[in-house]
């Protein structure tokens, strides 16, 4: 369950706001266009040691704050690797955790895609993260000989960005800051009493927030969603009306011409921050403090559609599906010591978005140790080893359907 909330916590979108990065003052940190911090970095999980930030021969060094809870993390140490060995002579990353050693040594025999990860690994930080504070990861660090010129997110990892560093010594990237200090009991709305409803667009300087705020003196409770894309927004109201399986992209049917406006596809907008701030909505709305839950969601629904000029439903379609069963041809095995339950293992593996959704056909309750990494034919190797099939078969299963 801890490695769920973690999971969970680190999913939940983090926002970003659009001034220049120059002269910004991340919660008291090392800010943009400050000299980094001169000591050495600390020691990998190998115990290698990892020298000043300019004492390493690359003039571009990339502080890749993350830990082993992080399944997005995790997923992206194939590309990061990469993108430094394809720049091995400019570009260093660091990989940065407060993690214990011993944890990650446990976790680095278990997992696969992480055990060939050749970054350097910094194990047990306490220091880095308070130069660069942040509550969600990844959250990386750019520093070009010796000057910070970026705080931001994951994806921005990529070569045209590497490219603009290297060529201009600076870079004008969404900054990622987990400390904005927007005031979300404040309406959005200013001056206005009484019931309503209000949406506008992205707003500056606020992170992605759900929330309510009660108004004891005027008998009302103010429903509020601040900076969030449009399909997560009905999400959010349907999952207080009823309970939703995961709803990744797979389960995500847009029928209109203008599909862009509500998913982001990399092929098409290439940065997802970039894109939220074209497309992300912020939309509260009040109604007296004792109306039933549930019809308040669906008054927002409604609210929603109308303002933004879309209909949605859950409907169960016919998906694709990674569907687990137990193996008839099994012979008897032993039961894992440790590890989850194959219920556990199926609703974690469906958390990944890059997967079809996972459907579990089996009532086997034994332990269940994966040791095979996130794709299919380790997965299935996995699986088949313990006594079950992993196959992808179509299913009617719900999804989320905007027109």
């Amino acid at each position: 369950m801890k490695q769920l909330l973690n999971l969970i916590i680190f999913l939940l979108p983090a926002l970003l706001f659009g001034q220049s990065n120059k002269h910004l003052n991340v919660s008291k940190g090392i800010a943009i266009g400050m000299e980094a911090p001169r000591e050495p970095l600390g020691k990998t999980l190998y115990d290698k040691p990892v020298p000043a930030i300019r004492e390493l021969p690359q003039d571009l060094v990339i502080l890749d704050f993350m830990n082993t809870a992080c399944t997005s993390c995790l997923a992206a140490l194939p590309h990061l690797q990469q993108l430094e060995q394809a720049n091995s002579k400019a570009l260093k990353i660091i990989s940065i955790s407060y993690e214990k050693k011993a944890r990650v040594a446990a976790f680095s025999k278990s997992n696969t895609l992480f055990r060939a990860n050749k970054l350097d690994y910094i194990v047990e930080d306490s220091v880095w993260a308070k130069y660069f504070p942040h509550q969600t990861v990844s959250h990386m660090v750019w520093v070009y000989k010796g000057k910070v010129v970026a705080i931001t997110f994951s994806e921005f990892a990529s070569q045209e960005m590497v490219d603009r560093v290297l060529k201009d010594g600076k870079i004008d990237l969404p900054i990622k800051d987990d400390f904005l200090p927007f005031d979300f009991d404040r309406p959005l709305l200013e001056n206005r009493t009484g019931k309503y409803s209000f949406l506008t667009g992205y707003i500056e300087e606020a992170y992605s927030n759900y929330g309510q705020q009660v108004d004891s003196m005027n008998n009302t409770v103010r429903e509020y969603m601040v900076n969030v894309e449009i399909i997560p927004a009905f999400l959010y109201c349907y999952g207080k009306i009823v309970n939703l399986p995961y709803i990744k992209d797979s389960r995500i049917v847009v029928e209109r011409p203008d599909k862009t406006r509500f998913v982001f596809t990399k092929e098409q907008s290439k940065y997802r921050e970039m894109w939220k701030r074209k497309n992300a909505v912020s939309y509260e709305a009040t109604f007296d403090l004792g109306a039933e839950p549930k019809s308040k969601m669906k008054a927002m629904i409604a609210d929603l559609e109308l303002k933004l000029g879309v209909k949605t439903a859950l409907e169960p379609r016919s998906v694709l599906c990674w569907v687990i069963k137990d193996d008839p041809e099994a012979k008897p095995v032993v039961e894992s010591k440790d590890g989850q339950t194959i219920a556990d293992f199926a609703f974690m593996l469906d958390l990944n978005g890059d997967i079809p959704p996972v459907i579990n056909e089996t009532s086997n309750k034994r332990m269940y140790h994966n040791r095979g990494g996130a794709g299919m034919a380790d997965v299935k190797a996995s699986l088949k080893s313990s006594g079950f099939l992993l196959v992808e078969e179509e299913r009617q299963i719900p999804c989320f359907i905007l027109k």
